[in-house]
């Protein structure tokens, strides 16, 4: 009976809720064209949940982030390449507040499929709702991977290039 309640709680150790700490994917040179940005341009995190949220979950296992951390790896890995992609130029200040509002992966055979949904405000009041998809065959960099293609969907979007270079 012993050996069975110690072969239990093993199998069962494997089970719960483990913190998923996002990291950047980085986005290989040519991704996101270069683009005139006229006056400078700041990125900032408009997401104020802080509460922890499921990012994957399947079989027993399952992993939590939250939604401001997820929303500022994005606004850092933002910044990093429009400052790559950015032919500056005089100009008024432009503003960019980013809120992730959901990031899930689910498994299929073999691989993950994530999608994340976020919302970019720019500093003339328009605001951009976007969903992203990604897929890979490693978990981690499934969920990294769709942060860092939203960061190239946004940048490559003509309402934010045609705002930058206002």
């Amino acid at each position: 009976m012993r050996y069975f309640l110690i072969l239990a709680a093993l199998c069962l150790s494997g089970c719960g809720t483990m913190k998923f700490t996002p990291t950047e994917y980085p986005l290989r040179a040519g991704l996101i064209a270069p683009m005139p940005v006229h006056g400078t341009a700041e990125v900032s995190n408009g997401q104020a949940d802080v509460g922890p949220v499921i990012v994957y979950s399947y079989g027993g296992s399952k992993l939590s982030s939250d939604l401001h951390a997820i929303t500022e790896l994005m606004v850092q890995q933002t910044s990093k390449e429009l400052s790559k992609a950015a032919q500056p130029a005089p100009g008024e200040p432009k503003t960019i507040e980013l809120k992730v509002n959901s990031l899930l992966s689910k498994y299929s055979v073999f691989h993950w499929n994530s999608n994340m949904n976020f919302e970019a405000r720019l500093g003339n009041g328009e605001v951009i709702s976007m969903t992203v998809p990604h897929t890979s065959g490693i978990l981690a960099q499934d969920l990294n991977g769709c942060v860092a293609e939203g960061v190239m969907k946004l940048l490559n979007d003509p309402r934010v290039r045609t705002y930058l270079a206002q």
